[in-house]
């Protein structure tokens, strides 16, 4: 592997045959991680670095937090506030979110019931939009992905980060605006962002979520 220092820093290149622009991420495990086009000299890479001392020095003070469900919390799972608990069968009754299984097992159980949960209210909220706009997705999947929330495929496939199910209700549809109006422009022209803005009132507010709280969703493995 290799790695580039900033302020003592280290930081990990990574080539990518998929990334169009140099950027800057952070795993989970807190590495700082460079993304470099396949045929983006490193001299390049490291200026851009460098160019972004600011953004390093904070992220590797502050490396995103890792979060662990359990009995007694109180989330909210597609826009429902739920409080945890043990229980069987897994169900949601009275506000509460009861979980089968062994005690060692509640967080991923948790995870799992967020997904069974998620999947058919984006199916909802596709079918929504694709009929405004006169448009077919064919499969909806979820995914553990770290570097974007949803995508499109040229074959008109949608997928979505399961961990956005944590996020509020706005968000989620914003994010299903998003990947939905891109079975119409498959790129983020002046058209595209019209259509988005045409599907969901909620642009802003949730871009702005995003912008601050992407580092903690992730930080739910």
């Amino acid at each position: 592997m290799n790695y580039i220092k900033i302020n003592d820093i280290p930081i990990l290149i990574q080539k990518s045959v998929r990334a169009k622009r140099i950027a800057l991420k952070q795993q989970i495990s807190g590495t700082l991680v460079l993304v470099v086009p396949k045929y983006c000299p490193v001299w390049m890479a490291t200026a851009f670095a460098k160019s972004q001392k600011a953004w390093i020095m904070a992220h590797a003070a502050h490396p995103p937090k890792r979060t662990t469900f359990s009995p007694g919390m109180v989330i909210e799972i597609v826009g429902q506030p739920l409080t945890l608990a043990q229980g069987k069968p897994s169900h949601i009754q009275d506000g509460t979110l009861y979980l089968s299984g062994d005690l060692e097992f509640f967080h991923r159980r948790t995870c799992d019931y967020a997904k069974k949960m998620l999947l058919p209210f984006i199916q909802q909220e596709v079918t929504k939009l694709t009929q405004i706009l006169g448009v077919s997705a064919k499969h909806i999947t979820l995914r553990n992905t770290s570097s974007r929330w949803g995508s499109c495929s040229n074959t008109h496939n949608l997928s979505f980060c399961w961990k956005i199910a944590f996020a509020p209700l706005y968000v989620i549809q914003y994010l299903v605006a998003h990947e939905v109006a891109h079975l119409v422009h498959m790129n983020h022209s002046p058209a595209f962002w019209a259509v988005v803005d045409d599907l969901t009132p909620h642009r802003k507010v949730a871009e702005k979520w995003l912008k601050t709280n992407s580092r903690d969703l992730q930080g739910i493995i």
